[in-house]
């Protein structure tokens, strides 16, 4: 987003919606507004923080999609450019592709285990070039049915920003989050799956809790994301708020939680985050549940059984295990070299937005 700020022949516009407008969510539109102009900012709202059923997600995504419409209706942008997996960016491709503007997708032809992954290959069928962060990922996007030629592993934009020391400094950030000099800490992050049912999902962070609270260390806790299932989880964080290796937070700003990610000792939970940006900082992650199954991963990463014992036991593991400790230093080559966002910015300005561009075709038999 800065490279196209500071180029003259492109121009900026940032849709933000789902909870970044929600405050229960930390309100992080303002985070966006501190870094960008007011104007470049426009908001889709659609109601994040109602609730965590299935139906309440549906109904806002109905609603992401009037607004969404309206909004590229009247701003008739050249290019919408969506992430991941996220069922708001399909929402917006979708109508992006229904209103005739060309759609490129980052992080597509990943795997997942949850519902993320159905919506980010959908995701992938709407959009008309690919920018993979693998080259697994892009062999898979072939597979999918998508031509060669739309088709580019540039790396992962995370990464870009980990290898140019983009974050606040680990001694500072930690300090904003209460951690004390030399205090040892880790990160706990558990999303729901939407393949559980609220009270499994509710379940799982008990038990996640109960284990990193026993281990020791203190945590900081972030709130999960807006997938149904997620108010079952706040209330098992909040009822740990106050406790003295307990520190939680709606939100963390981006670059000091990548400096929180620096100076941890372990990541906990199910985030893409332990498979994506962890490995770049040696940082060590214990997964838990099926929520990220199948996902690319690197040595940082393991899975851990749904057990207060196993996860006590992994959390020292990780900490003391000499040959775990030094397979860590072949970690952070898989996702890029920090050249990700000049790679897509070459390839976006060099598209011709023709009817090659726009009419799609199914190759099989690869």
């Amino acid at each position: 987003m800065r490279a196209i700020e500071a180029d003259p022949d492109l121009e900026l516009m940032i849709l933000l919606g789902d909870m970044h407008l929600a405050a229960e969510f930390g309100a992080t539109v303002r985070e966006a507004e501190n870094l960008f102009p007011a104007r470049a900012i426009h908001r889709i709202e659609m109601g994040a923080g109602r609730g965590g059923s299935a139906l309440v997600r549906a109904e806002n995504l109905g609603r992401c999609m009037s607004e969404a419409a309206r909004l590229l209706e009247r701003e008739r942008p050249d290019i919408v450019m969506v992430h991941a997996d996220r069922a708001e960016h399909l929402i917006v491709a979708l109508a992006a592709v229904t209103l005739g503007i060309a759609v490129t997708h980052t992080q597509g032809g990943e795997v997942s285990g949850n519902i993320d992954d159905i919506q980010r290959h959908a995701i992938t069928k709407l959009a008309h070039v690919h920018f993979a962060e693998t080259e697994e990922a892009a062999s898979r996007i072939r597979a999918l049915g998508e031509e060669s030629w739309r088709v580019h592993a540039v790396g992962s934009l995370y990464i870009d920003r980990i290898l140019r020391q983009m974050y606040t400094p680990p001694g500072e950030a930690a300090g904003r989050y209460g951690i004390g000099p030399g205090e040892r800490y880790g990160i706990l992050i558990l999303h729901p799956d939407t393949f559980l049912g609220a009270s499994e999902n509710r379940e799982v962070a008990e038990r996640v809790c109960a284990a990193a609270i026993a281990s020791g260390h203190t945590w900081i806790a972030v709130y999960p994301c807006s997938d149904p299932g997620y108010d079952e989880i706040i209330e098992v964080l909040e009822q740990r708020r106050g406790h003295p290796r307990f520190r939680l937070f709606p939100n963390i700003e981006n670059f000091d939680f990548l400096g929180l990610m620096a100076g941890a000792e372990v990541m906990l939970g199910n985030s893409s985050a332990a498979f994506v940006e962890a490995p770049y900082f040696r940082l060590p992650a214990l997964n838990i549940g099926a929520r990220q199954q199948g996902r690319d991963r690197e040595a940082n990463v393991r899975d851990v059984p749904l057990a207060v014992p196993a996860i006590r036991e992994a959390i020292e593991f990780v900490g003391r295990d000499p040959g775990f400790r030094a397979a860590l230093a072949s970690c952070g080559r898989r996702y890029g070299d920090g050249r990700a966002s000049n790679r897509v910015l070459e390839i976006v300005k060099a598209l011709e937005l023709n009817e090659t561009l726009f009419r799609k075709r199914l190759v099989i038999g690869r």
